[in-house]
Parts: structure tokens; C-alpha cells; sequence
């Protein structure tokens, strides 16, 4: 039986499938297979084209909510293209911003169990999107500036809403507590006198 290396990408959104796929064949032997696991149809649509392009036919699977496609390396692999390029984001309409600031002081959402609470901040960040006002800002400091860890599903719901014309602050002084710099995926890094100065101004500041 042949052995079939994972690659699963459920709770990522465009290009981060593809970069991992790409990152995947690029150090693979010929003659491997893999399968790609992604959540959502704009993913799995944006993947089978750059697979598609790159000289790759992959069978395509549905189970329990989530698309798998299932691939071998050939040796006629073609050179891999810029996996950006194959993003095709789903249009949303422009809405308009309330006159309130997003305050996350924790990667958690209320307190009494912490994997409930990571279940709940995930579930708040991508229902912000969804908003008929939108906030003008985020900011996160303490430990909600892990909110903004590279790979995270939340890290991913906020660079869509950065992507809509929210602004995303990072305390720089949590961060270097914290030693993640290098691994934040999104956000501006800022001081405290920059968000002391942004929540005293703010008409509402609203603390999930």
C-alpha cells in the first residue's frame, strides 16, 4: 500500500493552502502522493486551478464538510508558480464602519475553561466580518496579540478583516514578552502611548 502524505489546510484561507501544498511538493521525491485537506470552497476551487496549471491531476473528494485532493508527483512536475497569483477572493461589498474600537486583551473569550474560550474568540473574530457596521480598529495587547500567530485560524480572520480596511494594532511590548515577533502574520506593532491615545478617543470600545 502506498503511503499518502497529509497536507491539511482546514482553517486557512487563500494563498496559505497553496503556499503549503507548494512548500510540500518542492521537497517531495517523485513518484509521492499527497492529499490536500482544505474547508471552504474558495480554497479548494483556488487549488485545483494552481494544481491544474502546474501540471498536476489530482482526484477530488468530499467528506464530512471538507474537500480532499489526492495527487502524486510526476516527473513531469512544472516549475511551480507564485501561488498569490491563484487568489481569487469572493467579492464583499464595502460596509460602512461604526464609530467603535475592538479591544482583545486575551487569545481567550471570557474566562472559566480555556479551550471553550479559544472556540468562542475564533468564533467572534470571524463573525466581526459579518457585521452591518463594522469596528474602526482592533487592537490586541497582552496575550490577545496571539491572536495575530501566524498559522492560527484567528490570525486568518484578521487579516480578512484588515483585508475589508480594519486596522489591526499590536502592543510591540506584549509581543516582545511574549517572543513572537517572527511570528506574527498580520497587524501594526505600536506602543503604549499610541493605544492609550486611541481608546481614550474611541466614542465606544467594545471588550468580548
Amino acid at each position: 500500500m502506498k503511503e499518502t502524505k497529509t497536507i491539511d489546510c482546514c482553517g486557512m484561507l487563500c494563498p496559505l493552502p497553496l503556499i503549503e501544498t507548494k512548500k510540500a511538493i518542492k521537497a517531495a521525491k517523485v513518484g509521492e502522493y499527497f492529499k490536500v485537506i482544505v474547508d471552504n470552497d474558495t480554497s479548494l476551487s483556488n487549488l485545483k486551478k494552481y494544481l491544474s496549471d502546474n501540471g498536476i491531476s489530482a482526484v477530488y473528494n468530499l467528506e464530512n464538510g471538507k474537500h480532499t485532493l489526492a495527487f502524486q508527483v510526476s516527473a513531469q512536475l512544472q516549475p511551480m508558480s507564485n501561488p498569490a497569483d491563484y487568489c481569487e477572493l469572493p467579492s464583499t461589498e464595502s460596509k460602512p464602519k461604526g464609530l467603535y474600537t475592538i479591544v482583545l486583551k486575551s487569545n481567550y473569550m471570557g474566562s472559566g475553561n480555556d479551550t471553550l474560550g479559544e472556540m468562542l474568540m475564533k468564533g467572534f473574530l470571524s463573525t466581526v466580518s459579518e457585521l452591518d457596521t463594522l469596528p474602526q480598529e482592533i487592537i490586541c495587547y497582552n496575550s490577545g496579540v496571539k491572536l495575530a500567530v501566524k498559522g492560527t485560524p484567528t490570525a486568518e480572520n484578521l487579516k480578512k478583516l484588515n483585508s475589508m480596511g480594519i486596522k489591526i494594532t499590536l502592543c510591540g511590548t506584549c509581543i516582545d514578552f511574549f517572543d513572537i515577533k517572527k511570528e506574527i502574520a498580520v497587524g501594526e506593532i505600536s506602543n503604549m502611548y499610541y493605544i492609550a491615545t486611541r481608546l481614550t478617543e474611541s466614542n465606544q470600545i467594545v471588550e468580548p
